[in-house]
């Protein structure tokens, strides 16, 4: 009787938890679009779509499932956050509007996880600081895997590092490092960035990695405006994966 009860509520919590994701991804869209473009979207009545959004009442089960299948479009999504990425005349490429949709971003992430080599294979997400951390993050925690942050300092002279030397544009040589005692030989490593230009701190990285004998399973990289980093990892043996070319 305790299995069926524990079975019921175990259902329960995980309708619950659709039918508030869905208001979520209705708050995250009604910045962008009006209550009439998002009636004519989802088909839905204005006047119910501003009461969940008011918070004043949740979709149904069956509502909350057509809003979260109607939104899982690879196509609309891609349309979505490709309009929120801004190039600035130095160069810069501007990812960090993409966070201001934390639930479409999710969505947007898991279709392409789905779709990445090896997938199931990874034990650990490897983050590089500091812009790519919050994307990274919402990755480990799709894939419910533990986050390492690669970094350009060490915190402790206590605390043991693998560190790797990379040569920038102007001559200068600096240094990233990973704690030791997070990573080892058996582990199979996701690499999360925001962007990626040259290649090179991506290649450290790989070389770092390499160096505590961990296998690199893939890369995900939200943005590029360039193709001059793809020669650097022709006989990569890794799964490179850029969502957005601006």
């Amino acid at each position: 009787m305790e299995i069926f009860m524990m079975q019921d509520s175990q259902i329960k919590e995980k309708e619950l938890r659709l039918r508030l994701f869905s208001v979520d991804i209705l708050k995250e869209l009604k910045n962008i679009y009006t209550y009439k473009e998002l009636s004519n979207f989802f088909n839905i009545q204005e006047s119910l779509i501003c009461r969940y959004v008011n918070g004043r009442t949740i979709p149904s089960e069956r509502q909350a499932l057509e809003i979260v299948t109607r939104i899982k479009n690879k196509e609309f999504l891609y349309n979505f956050f490709i309009r929120k990425i801004r190039v600035y005349e130095d160069d810069f490429i501007d990812v960090s509007n993409l966070l201001f949709y934390p639930n479409l971003l999710r969505t947007f992430l898991e279709l392409y996880l789905i779709k990445l080599n090896k997938v199931n294979d990874i034990t650990k997400v490897v983050g590089i600081a500091s812009n790519g951390i919050p994307f990274a993050t919402i990755v480990a925690s799709i894939l419910e895997k533990p986050l390492i942050i690669s970094k350009k300092h060490k915190d402790s002279t206590q605390i043991q590092y693998i560190e790797e030397n990379i040569r920038e544009s102007n001559g200068v040589i600096s240094t990233i490092y990973l704690r030791g005692d997070y990573i080892s030989k058996k582990d199979k490593i996701l690499i999360v960035d925001d962007v990626i230009r040259s290649g090179k701190t991506l290649l450290s990285l790989y070389n770092l990695i390499g160096k505590a004998n961990a296998n690199v399973v893939g890369a995900l990289i939200i943005a590029t405006n360039t193709d001059i980093w793809k020669y650097k990892f022709a006989n990569k043996d890794i799964n490179l994966m850029v969502l957005f070319k601006v």
